[in-house]
């Protein structure tokens, strides 16, 4: 943790503080702007194909480009996508700013670069679970904050509030070293190498993985408002309760090894299935909050994912392979709000049913994701 992973820590932790204040309650924000939640389910499902579409361009970019300007970049758009949600009248008008918010998130196999290099590829699953650990941090007192604040006095306030928060990360994320991007005299056609088998034998199952845990999570706030009973402040407090677990089991699952095998995703994706099943069916507020915790084993899961694929196909590749995996990350988690959005209307709790049927799917073809300090990943 030298001083630039660490001031990129800084900005992460100041990123979660400002997204924590809204991202639990956003989809009570679109409904209130008058969308039902179909609609809620196909706007997410946008922001995150905005997000999608960015990250392989970005970890070629990062492979090419001085990566500090990529990454100011990324933090000036997120705070600009915030002051314009926070301007929006009308659920359509609130489009532009999700998917800005969305195009941000270019930045993420960036940074993931960034760490990785700054680290010097040493020891990634803990460096980068401790890392973005720091997000997740900043994220435990704000979703419930939000919340309350939301009914003191309005979402948009707190849209606004949180928009000067990102303004504040940005200045951090300048004070970061330059980097350069490993100079390669002969490269190859680098897009070919994401047909390779070796990246599609990785990148299918986690495909599968975080489309299956994400079901999860695009309505259940809706749903503890629908079917719970749960207010506002109650349901930006559990974002808080999320966070707390996210930032406790992180360090741990990046941690969980036996010899070169690394155990954590599969505890990940288990913890995730368990909430699924406590948001369901365990009563009372002790049972809501049991499954938020739980919950945090899904970032633990995008943090370990990225760590495997850190030299997937190479150094000198290495913006490519994080881009390409966080893609596949990405593309379930646009699939997963619209089909959510389709079950809840069918029946609310049809998105939980279904991911506790796919995720012990996942579980099973999870060593097939096999990357840096696995077996056989030469």
């Amino acid at each position: 943790m030298n001083r630039d992973i660490r001031l990129i820590a800084l900005a992460l932790f100041l990123w979660g503080l400002g997204e924590g204040l809204f991202m639990y309650i956003q989809p009570l924000y679109i409904a209130e702007l008058g969308a039902d939640p179909a609609q809620i389910g196909g706007v997410l499902s946008l922001m995150g194909l905005a997000a999608g579409l960015t990250y392989i361009p970005a970890g070629l970019l990062a492979d090419r480009l001085p990566r500090k300007p990529l990454l100011a970049g990324g933090w000036f758009s997120g705070f600009l996508a915030v002051l314009i949600s926070a301007l929006a009248r009308d659920w359509r008008a609130l489009i532009p700013g999700l998917v800005l918010y969305g195009l941000s998130a270019y930045c993420i196999p960036v940074i993931n670069a960034y760490v990785a290099t700054a680290a010097g590829g040493r020891d990634l699953e803990r460096v980068f679970t401790t890392t973005f650990a720091a997000f997740t941090a900043g994220a435990v007192v704000s979703p419930a904050v939000g919340g309350g604040l939301a009914e003191l006095l309005s979402m948009r306030a707190v849209y606004l509030i949180s928009a000067g928060i990102f303004a504040f990360s940005t200045v951090v994320v300048l004070q970061i070293s330059p980097q350069q991007p490993l100079k390669v005299r002969q490269r190859r056609e680098k897009g070919r190498l994401l047909l390779t088998r070796r990246f599609i034998r990785f990148a299918a199952p986690v495909l599968l993985s975080f489309f299956s845990m994400y079901l999860v999570f695009p309505l259940a706030p809706n749903f503890l408002s629908d079917v719970r009973g749960l207010s506002t402040a109650q349901v930006g407090m559990l974002g808080s309760v999320y966070a707390v677990g996210t930032t406790l089991f992180s360090p741990i699952l990046g941690r969980l090894r036996k010899g070169e095998r690394s155990w954590g995703m599969a505890v990940g994706q288990g913890m995730v299935w368990a909430s699924a099943g406590l948001l369901l069916w365990a009563p009372g507020w002790a049972g809501v909050t049991a499954a938020f915790l739980l919950r945090g084993g899904y970032y633990a899961c995008r943090a370990l994912t990225q760590a495997r694929a850190s030299d997937l196909l190479g150094e000198e590749n290495r913006g490519l392979a994080m881009g390409g995996v966080q893609t596949a990350m990405v593309a379930a988690e646009v699939l997963a709000p619209a089909v959510a959005g389709w079950l809840y209307e069918g029946q609310p709790t049809w998105p939980f049913l279904t991911a506790l049927a796919l995720i012990p799917v996942s579980i099973l073809l999870g060593p097939l994701v096999r990357g840096r300090g696995d077996t056989g990943t030469r």
